[in-house]
This record gives C-alpha cells, sequence and structure tokens, in this order.
C-alpha cells in the first residue's frame, strides 16, 4: 500500500513539473481536450449500453400497447359502432360512452338493459413493440451530456432535468411516470471511470 502512494506521490509530481512548465493557454487546451475525449469515452459506452465495469445494462421492459376493440350493439333498432369507449353507472342505470365512428362526437347511450350487442369485447387486448429502441440516445448527445474544462479540472456530466433523469438511472431510484405512478428504475450507470482507460 506504501508502495501505491508513492508512486501516486510522484506521478503527482510529474503532472505538476510539466504544469508549470506550460503556459495558462496550453494548460486550458490540454483541460479542454481531455473533457472531449472524456466525454467521447462516455458516449460510445453510453451508445453500447454497458456499466463501466462493461456489464450489459438491465434492459428495458418491453412497452405494451393496450388497444381497445371497437363495441357493436343495436340501440334503438339502430346500429352503433363505438371506439374508446367504456362503462359507467349513471342517474338511468348502465351507460356506455364512447366515440361514434360516423361522427367525431361523444355519445352516450343509457338503459342498456335490453341492448343486443353482436361484438362485445369488455377487455383490452395488448400489443408488445417489435423491436427494442436504445436507451439514452437524447443523453448522450452533446446537447445534455456537457464536457467544461479549466485550470482546475475537468467535469463531464449533465445539467437541469437531463441531470434529475440521469441520477435516477445511474443509482436505480424510484420515479413518478405519470401523476400518482411512480415506477423503481434498475441501475443503470451512464458515467463513471473505465477500468481499462
Amino acid at each position: 500500500m506504501k508502495a501505491m502512494d508513492k508512486a501516486f506521490t510522484r506521478v503527482d509530481e510529474t503532472f505538476e513539473a510539466i504544469r508549470d512548465s506550460l503556459n495558462q493557454q496550453a494548460i486550458n487546451n490540454i483541460a479542454r481536450k481531455l473533457a472531449q475525449n472524456l466525454r467521447r469515452a462516455q458516449q460510445a459506452r453510453i451508445r453500447s449500453q454497458k456499466a463501466p465495469d462493461g456489464t450489459a445494462w438491465t434492459p428495458r421492459r418491453r412497452r405494451v400497447t393496450r388497444i381497445q376493440e371497437r363495441i357493436r350493439f343495436i340501440w334503438n333498432n339502430e346500429a352503433r359502432t363505438l371506439k374508446n369507449w367504456h362503462h359507467d353507472t349513471g342517474k338511468y342505470g348502465r351507460t356506455i360512452t364512447g366515440w361514434m365512428r360516423i361522427k367525431t362526437i361523444s355519445a352516450r347511450f343509457t338503459g342498456m338493459t335490453s341492448t343486443v350487442f353482436w361484438k362485445y369485447a369488455p377487455g383490452a387486448s395488448t400489443r408488445t413493440a417489435p423491436r427494442r429502441v436504445p436507451m439514452f440516445v437524447k443523453l448522450r448527445t452533446a446537447r445534455y451530456l456537457k464536457a467544461r474544462a479549466d485550470a482546475s479540472g475537468v467535469t463531464v456530466g449533465y445539467s437541469g432535468v437531463a441531470a434529475r433523469i440521469a441520477r435516477v438511472h445511474q443509482f436505480g431510484e424510484r420515479d413518478q411516470v405519470a401523476p400518482g405512478i411512480f415506477t423503481d428504475y434498475p441501475v443503470r450507470e451512464l458515467l463513471g471511470y473505465q477500468p481499462d482507460r
């Protein structure tokens, strides 16, 4: 352990000697190039969907789209077709509210006790997404993944809303996806040190 500390001390002394021999403009140029190279390395790793240690991220869950079939029925001796419908119980009994196919108006049908249904789909069918889309396509762009360099050091990271989104995935936190709906995200390290670099 002491030998390693001595080695790091010698490396630090060597870099300090090099830094002292350069002017401020040269130091800033080197820092800027280091920041750009570090950002490119992080972008390439995010593109490959891997953690800094080389393990693959937990894949995204397949998106399931819920599709509601149309309902067809006879009401007052007329054939009716509704889409985007839902059941309700109103003042006059059971009702079905939805959008009529011919007219783009919302229609409500009451007194459904004597109605004849010839196509009735009480549930919703589901369809899964056909292919997997890579994660964090926008977060890996230079617009969001900022590289900053000055004489004191180099930083690569996110700010604002992008930082909040990245933090949730970096540490596997719980986040709100819709009002009142929360989900737990697995750890997907966006930023980190790679052992080979």
